[in-house]
């Protein structure tokens, strides 16, 4: 809406100049659109560097149940290993006993005894050594309340996913108020498995209405992490340093999965937003050496080429602390001093909101994780405006 004006300004100066008043004119424009459709494509980090308590009260717990005397500052990672002995990870009930975990049966038990071809269980059960594995402290996490007093340890990955979950209602909503289609595609990424092509797993085969959408559209991201056969080997076969986490890959992955978009003023014609949630840390083969700190310049020329489409970039940190790497001496050494730069690069990579700032949200220990997703989607969508 235009508004034109002309008025008449009275004079103080009228004897010198000698005219009473003094005509003004001007106008004034306002605009008011409605919000556009959005297409958004939600790509969560499932790396095993998730694999940490989402709250202080976890990583003390974690750390406490596993330190020994075999590693005397304990371990605050998840680690999910067939093998966690060969790491020194050893999980152990109040009595001091091993716990076995029996894969036929899915029972388990504290040893008494270990043989060349079976346990013994403090019960007297017997298992064949082949069809099980000592406990890591994946399972934990999962089990804590019956080894020791407290509750079970909650990680990063169950507070993803329960922000997945939640945002989905809280997109129908906003879609309701806004009198608009909001679609979503969900995606999870890590590392190149050897049957995959990319780090990038679609979890929802296509992208759907949010009102067509449920929890239950979210998978249990802790029932599908990988059982690393060793520290830096996911299989017997397979040994890959532990780079569990590439950036480069899953940035072309998805920008060869998202279609150009439209100004958003329909729902065929919809805007086009990448949420990622991540620790904001790589670990990749860059430039044929290994980086595990923050994105790399490769990384960030990727999220260039994606917002040069006209594709809208919002990042959640989940942020990585440096306590979080306690009792791991190469962690402490090769990961810790980075994490710094972690924050810069992330917000280099996030578009700006029509003030300069980036559609940039950060959520650290005992933080809710999806608070941070819903208020950084409720940013995204506030500073959306049709292009056309």
């Amino acid at each position: 809406m235009t508004v034109t004006y002309t008025a008449a300004s009275s004079n103080v100066f009228s004897g010198v100049l000698g005219v009473p008043t003094l005509p003004v004119n001007g106008s004034s424009t306002a605009n008011a659109t409605r919000a556009p459709n959005i297409n958004f494509f939600l790509t969560m980090d499932t790396s095993p560097s998730m694999l940490l308590p989402s709250t202080s009260a976890g990583l003390t717990a974690i750390s406490n149940a596993t330190s020994t005397s075999h590693l005397s500052n304990g371990c605050a990672f998840a680690c999910h290993t067939q093998n966690p002995h060969n790491d020194n990870i050893y999980i152990q009930n109040s009595a001091g006993k091993d716990i076995w975990l029996d894969n036929s049966s899915g029972n388990w038990c504290p040893l008494s005894s270990v043989g060349s071809t079976k346990v013994t269980c403090t019960n007297s059960t017997q298992y064949t050594i082949a069809n099980g594995q000592y406990a890591d402290s994946y399972w934990l996490t999962r089990h804590y309340s019956l080894l020791y007093s407290g509750s079970n340890i909650p990680l990063r990955i169950d507070e993803e996913q329960s922000a997945a979950q939640n945002l989905i209602p809280f997109a129908v909503t906003t879609a309701t108020n806004n009198q608009v289609t909001y679609k979503m595609q969900l995606f999870t990424y890590d590392w190149t498995h050897p049957t995959k092509s990319s780090p990038v797993t679609a979890v929802t085969s296509s992208m759907n209405d949010v009102n067509n959408m449920t929890s239950y559209t979210v998978p249990n991201f802790y029932n599908n992490q990988d059982n690393w056969y060793n520290n830096n080997c996911p299989t017997s076969s397979l040994c890959n340093s532990d780079q569990g986490t590439e950036v480069h890959n899953m940035l072309t992955t998805m920008n060869g999965a998202m279609p150009d978009p439209g100004d958003g003023t329909t729902s065929a014609q919809a805007q086009e937003v990448l949420f990622i949630i991540t620790d904001g840390v790589t670990d990749e083969l860059t430039g044929g050496s290994r980086r595990n700190r923050e994105w790399s310049s490769t990384n960030l020329s990727d999220c260039t080429t994606i917002k040069n489409r006209g594709i809208r970039i919002a990042i959640l940190y989940t942020e990585y602390l440096p306590e979080s790497l306690a009792g791991d001496s190469w962690s402490q050494s090769n990961v810790a001093p980075y994490l710094p730069n972690v924050e810069g690069a992330l917000k280099s990579c996030a578009s700006a909101r029509p003030d300069g700032t980036p559609l940039y949200y950060k959520v650290t220990t005992d933080q809710s994780i999806s608070d941070a997703l819903t208020a950084l989607f409720a940013l995204t969508v506030q500073s959306a405006h049709l292009t056309r």
